[in-house]
């Protein structure tokens, strides 16, 4: 039997940066410590990128293209809301000991869905595909996190303001 796919995001303060764990808890979980360069880098162009690909925004005219991306960002988070768990803090304990520093993520359409890989500076590599409402989860996790730790101002993307983000931060 495999282990369902998960990614844990965790800030560390003392590291000032972002743990990413594929599989926390898991038999065998991938770790890598996300900089906030590459960070910032992440929540630049993720939206961007899901919103030309989507089937829906790309045709809609040009004026109403941002509502109707902030909408589908909505629906995604509606729809991924049960999929958001918290990681036990021994996963993270022993996965933050074994992580590598990413120095490269990418975002690559798929035909199932949208492939997120992980590279590290000594050449570790993840990928793990998930749908688009699963990845806009994720993006969105990040945007948090970066906004929680001081690395970025303002809402993130897609969220009303009175909107709530309290959630535990595994997917």
């Amino acid at each position: 039997m495999t282990e369902p796919v998960s990614i844990t995001l965790h800030y560390d303060m003392p590291e000032d940066r972002i743990l990413a764990v594929v599989y926390a808890g898991g038999s065998d979980p991938s770790a890598y410590w996300l900089t906030r360069r590459l960070v910032l880098n992440i929540i630049e162009r993720a939206n961007p990128y899901l919103d030309r690909m989507s089937p829906v925004v790309g045709n809609t005219p040009q004026e109403l293209r941002g509502d109707l991306a902030a909408m589908e960002r909505q629906v995604a988070l509606a729809r991924t809301e049960g999929a958001v768990s918290r990681a036990g803090n021994d996963a993270l304990t022993d996965a933050a000991a074994k992580a590598d520093l990413a120095v490269e993520i990418t975002i690559a359409k798929e035909t199932n869905g949208f492939a997120l890989q992980l590279r590290s500076r000594n050449g570790a590599h993840t990928s793990l595909v998930w749908s688009r409402d699963h990845l806009q989860r994720i993006v969105l996790m990040i945007e948090e996190i970066a906004a929680r730790s001081g690395w970025r101002e303002g809402q993130p993307v897609g969220l009303k303001p009175q909107q709530e983000t309290s959630k535990p931060i595994r997917h």
